[in-house]
């Protein structure tokens, strides 16, 4: 896997070494973290996110100064990002404060950079964020109630590039809002110019993405 490379695998396993020795006195890195880690980086998610950054790439303006990952969990996306040639600043957004720390020893590049804990979807009140400078990123939006996710993306503003990712893996407890399709996942969103829409097959799963404006 091209994104893997040594100095990043060497840093994912020294932080399993790293869970294992806080494991035994702080309960905030119990092993469950080494599965949720390996679950992040895992061939499904890496193709994921290599589509989405190659489907991204031919709408990246001049102008455009960041881009704003909600629900980064440990980073992937931006590494991937910055990987394929993105060199401007990445802000990644994160509810898990230990998610973020595990991120900050993760990270290879500099520009990359995290909130502390915060709810990304809290970006589309700030209107310092919410601009058409920036693009914003959420992979994770099967994970979003989908009520919420209509509201903030309606306070969008209208020249903002949204990429946006759900699935239909209705079987996993914290999937709240799954789809049948990439158009089913269009119905659920405001209506915005459709830039790009697709599906991944990801074994037995289907990925949906749609980037609009």
């Amino acid at each position: 896997m091209k994104y893997m490379t040594p100095l990043y695998f060497d840093k994912i396993m020294n932080i399993f070494r790293f869970i294992f020795e806080k494991s035994a006195y702080d309960p905030d890195y119990d092993l469950f973290r080494i599965k949720d880690i390996t679950d992040s980086f895992s061939t499904g998610q890496i193709a994921c996110k290599e589509w989405l950054s190659r489907e991204l790439k031919p709408f990246y303006e001049d102008n455009h100064n960041s881009i704003l990952i909600i629900g980064s969990w440990y980073g992937l996306m931006s590494h991937i990002l910055v990987e394929d040639g993105w060199d401007k600043e990445i802000i990644n957004f994160e509810l898990d404060d230990v998610c973020i720390k595990i991120a900050k020893k993760l990270r290879v590049h500099s520009n990359i950079k995290y909130e502390d804990a915060m709810d990304g979807l809290e970006l589309f009140e700030d209107k310092k964020r919410n601009h058409e400078k920036k693009i914003v990123i959420c992979t994770a939006c099967e994970h979003i109630d989908h009520e919420d996710l209509f509201s903030v993306l309606s306070m969008k503003n209208e020249n903002m590039i949204v990429a946006l990712q759900s699935n239909n893996m209705v079987d996993v407890d914290s999937h709240i809002n799954c789809h049948t399709s990439v158009d089913h996942f269009i119905e659920t969103l405001p209506k915005m110019e459709i830039l790009y829409k697709g599906t991944l097959k990801i074994g037995e799963w289907d990925r949906y993405m749609v980037i609009a404006r």
